[in-house]
């Protein structure tokens, strides 16, 4: 079958190259909105319209204006998302791209991997990521093991933070709350000749609410998040550039659905950076060496109690990656853009407590990745962009996936057609390899996703709309098997579904957007949905800017109805969630804020026994200078 698909791969690139031959370049007639500029569905910067993957693009402005506190909130209102967390203030939280497991999907930032290598499965918990110092958020959804190796064969999601320009510029705010909650930040960017810089610091506590639900104690919380960023141009034609960002959490959970525990804390601390050299040797030819860290450490205390006097855990798990990357891209033609890589990657972890049998040593997993992708342009309306990509494992092997998408646009009336297809794997996580339910003889999940639909665009791009398919099939996933009680490779899944976006602008100051995204999935060994997708899920957006000062906007989400559990016994009932948020520049430099979470108070709880905030008010003041 993979052969089959090589074959067809390379027709089509053949058949694009000889059709660029033999055309001239001729210039479009209408123009399109080609959207925002994007990075991460190739590795290269283009237009969202000149790649055939299904993305998201959220700015530094969308965030602005809808006010979200944490990441995991905003990624709430992209379609294709479903965002489950248990309890809010620092609740663990899971994300299930297109119906895919959450280690599933790679999550970094700035390219930089943060995905905990001693996670159950390797995934990434955004409870304690905020929106301070993001310039934007780059979805993609569908498999992209072809660019990004393991943990990217449901999609990726990179948050890339700000670079500082023009003169030196403070920013400091204060926000207070609902559950004495409060927020400051700090931040400075700017440029100078050579050097670029931005930084920030912010402090986040709150009293919280119970996370059981129920309970009668708030489970507090507390976030101290350093940001950093610096630009420097060693020379004309050449750039290095250094990420840092660290974070320390603090937080009170409960024993588990509907079980309170009056003193149960857990630590969450990141660190996470990276340095690169971007150089352009010539005009057809650039590279980019890079170096990444990413260490994530989880510390878990539950000592007894008048509720559990048996009480007495002390758990801690220690992971982290190193990942070195060199990417050359070669402009031969103004129609034709090569990518070629290699990445070597290695990560670590351990796991210790007073138990025994949570113990084991530190251990290591290295993989070797060489990846090749070519972008084809042709008459300013076709782009084709079919990829390879072969992973050398220290455990199990190599790996080959595949990877082709193509965008078609007709300007004159306003269309975009967009298809992608490409085969994805997961290598087992440490603790599923090591752990005392471990089994070091796993194999790698193994996936296959395709999309396709359109994209219309009316009156002057006043009215957009579209819709796409999509299909994923995920084999020889690792599960647990409660016979064993080990992990094994048993989970075979289907998951498919579509995605309905549309955006109204009926004045320049008002815009109005909808999505909707259902989700059929299936267990194809029993037959069950699989637990935690919602097959319906919608959001709605209005932003109105009014009297050149002021912002108002009101967001909502449903999400429908889902299993809590595999065995499809136990439902979790659909909510309504509506947030309202306002803004208004008294002075050039002076702004005030406030926002509703939760406008008519609904219980929108995520997870079955886990409660959720009812409706907080929040509100404070932003100076610049």
């Amino acid at each position: 079958m993979r052969k089959k698909n090589l074959i067809l791969i390379g027709t089509l690139v053949l058949l694009t190259t000889n059709h660029v031959w033999a055309e001239e370049k001729k210039e479009t007639s209408t123009k399109y909105n080609l959207g925002e500029v994007i990075v991460t569905a190739t590795k290269t910067e283009g237009y969202q319209a000149e790649t055939g993957s299904s993305t998201t693009v959220i700015t530094a402005d969308d965030l602005k204006k809808k006010g979200k506190r944490t990441v995991l909130e905003v990624l709430r209102d992209v379609p294709g998302v479903s965002v489950m967390q248990y309890g809010s203030f620092g609740g663990g939280t899971s994300i299930y791209l297109r119906g895919s497991k959450p280690g599933h999907t790679l999550v970094m930032l700035d390219g930089i991997e943060l995905n905990d290598p001693m996670g159950t499965d390797r995934s990434f918990d955004f409870a304690h990521l905020l929106t301070d110092n993001i310039e934007r958020i780059e979805i993609v959804r569908g498999a992209q093991s072809t660019l990004y190796g393991s943990d990217a064969m449901g999609g990726v999601i990179n948050v890339i933070t700000k670079k500082g320009q023009g003169k030196p510029k403070w920013e400091a705010s204060f926000e207070g709350g609902s559950h004495y909650t409060f927020k400051e930040t700090l931040a400075l960017s700017g440029s100078l000749d050579k050097l670029s810089y931005s930084l920030s610091l912010l402090r986040l506590d709150s009293d919280g609410v119970s996370k059981a639900a129920g309970g009668s104690e708030d489970d507090g919380y507390e976030n101290t998040t350093f940001s950093s960023r610096f630009g420097y141009a060693l020379f004309e034609s050449a750039n290095l550039d250094f990420v840092l960002r660290r974070i320390d959490a603090e937080y009170d959970y409960d024993d588990g659905a509907n079980q309170d525990d009056p003193n149960k804390t857990a630590w969450w601390e990141s660190i996470m950076g990276k340095i690169a050299f971007d150089q352009a040797i010539n005009s057809v030819w650039d590279h980019k060496i890079s170096f990444s860290y990413s260490e994530t450490e989880r510390k878990y205390r539950d000592d007894p109690d008048p509720v559990d006097p048996t009480d007495n855990t002390h758990n801690w798990y220690e992971g982290d990656i190193k990942k070195f990357e060199w990417q050359h891209n070669f402009y031969p033609v103004d129609w034709s853009k090569t990518t070629a890589g290699f990445e070597y990657e290695e990560e670590r972890g351990f796991a210790d407590g007073r138990a025994s049998w949570n113990r084991f040593d530190r251990k290591t997993m290295d993989n070797k990745g060489y990846y090749l992708q070519n972008q084809f342009k042709l008459l300013e309306t076709l782009f084709v962009t079919p990829g390879l990509r072969v992973d050398d494992n220290e455990f199990f092997g190599s790996e080959t996936t595949y990877k082709i998408s193509a965008s078609y646009l007709v300007p004159k009336t306003g269309t975009r057609l967009k298809a992608n297809w490409g085969t994805g794997f997961k290598a087992p996580s440490l603790y599923q390899l090591y752990s005392s339910y471990g089994d070091p003889n796993l194999n790698p999940d193994e996936g296959e996703t395709y999309d396709f639909g359109f994209e219309q665009n009316l009156f002057d791009d006043k009215l957009t709309f579209g819709l796409t398919y999509f299909h994923n099939e995920f084999e020889n996933m690792v599960d647990f098997d409660m016979v064993s009680y080990t992990y094994q490779n048993i989970d075979n899944a289907k998951m498919k579904g579509i995605e309905l976006e549309c955006s109204i602008e009926p004045i320049e100051s008002l815009t109005i957007g909808a999505n909707y995204t259902y989700t059929n999935t299936e267990d194809e060994d029993t037959g069950k949905e699989l637990a935690r997708r919602p097959k319906s899920q919608a959001g709605f957006n209005i932003n109105w800017a009014f009297f050149e000062k002021g912002n108002v906007n009101l967001s909502a989400s449903y999400v429908g109805k889902r299993w809590d559990d595999s065995a499809n016994t136990r439902k979790v009932k659909a909510y309504t969630k509506v947030d309202l948020c306002t803004s208004y520049n008294l002075t050039e430099n002076f702004q005030i804020f406030g926002r509703i979470e939760n406008l008519f108070d609904k219980a929108c709880r995520e997870v079955h026994g886990y409660a959720a905030q009812g409706r907080s008010f929040y509100a404070g003041v932003k100076a610049t200078f």
